[in-house]
């Protein structure tokens, strides 16, 4: 395309794109290096001076939390989705979710990037704000998916969801966090233990009211 025929972003729009660029250089550096990756070398990535970086985020945190965000909202999207084609498949709920959890992608960049921010929030009051803010919105999201489970197989939840869902965010984070090479082919330690709580969950709660169990597909560790 020649110059006169290219299409010119107006300002707003290219502020979007360095920004875009900018956080898909993190998530590389992030995927190498870990939390240190360094804003230099984020911005020499991309093809931008560090003052790109601070002309978009108010620090490297703040952009770290954006990545998390996103990370977190595409895992929340992938459940939902999951629980909303549960109806249309052999075993519900329960066998869309045991799918799931053999194949699910614990990355552990994501949990000691989690790591690394939690700690940050102790020591910086400001960025404790963002950080409690953005957790307290995926909490709420996955206890919402997760009462719509119970819901899906009948029973009703023996604690609160959001508190079942915080608990299983946690323990997720702490095993990932553990995690070292593991044969090709076995299934990831978090899934499988997510798998064992949550059917044990499954067995002590009551049926809701109105209601019998549901039978279908059980969550089966391997």
């Amino acid at each position: 395309m020649s110059p006169s025929k290219r299409i010119r972003l107006t300002r707003e729009e290219s502020q979007a794109l360095t920004r875009e660029r900018l956080l898909e250089s993190a998530a590389r550096e992030i995927a190498r290096h870990g939390a240190g990756a360094s804003v230099r070398d984020i911005a020499e990535a991309a093809g931008y001076s560090q003052g790109a970086v601070y002309a978009n985020f108010e620090s490297k945190e703040l952009m770290f939390l954006e990545l998390l965000r996103r990370h977190m909202e595409k895992e929340a999207g992938e459940l939902e989705a999951l629980l909303s084609r549960a109806d249309h498949q052999p075993g519900g709920a329960l066998a869309a979710l045991n799918s799931w959890l053999e194949t699910m992608n614990a990355d552990r960049d994501w949990s000691v990037l989690s790591l690394e921010l939690q700690m940050c929030a102790s020591r910086d009051e400001g960025f404790a704000a963002h950080y409690d803010r953005l957790f307290a919105q995926h909490r709420a999201a996955m206890g919402r998916l997760t009462e719509r489970l119970f819901a899906e197989i009948g029973r009703e939840p023996p604690a609160p969801p959001i508190e079942i869902a915080g608990a299983l965010m946690a323990l997720t984070h702490g095993l990932v966090l553990q995690r070292r090479p593991r044969p090709q082919g076995s299934p990831d330690p978090a899934g499988h233990m997510i798998k064992l709580i949550l059917k044990g969950l499954f067995e002590i709660s009551r049926p809701a009211p109105g209601e019998k169990p549901r039978k279908g597909a059980e969550l089966t560790p391997r």
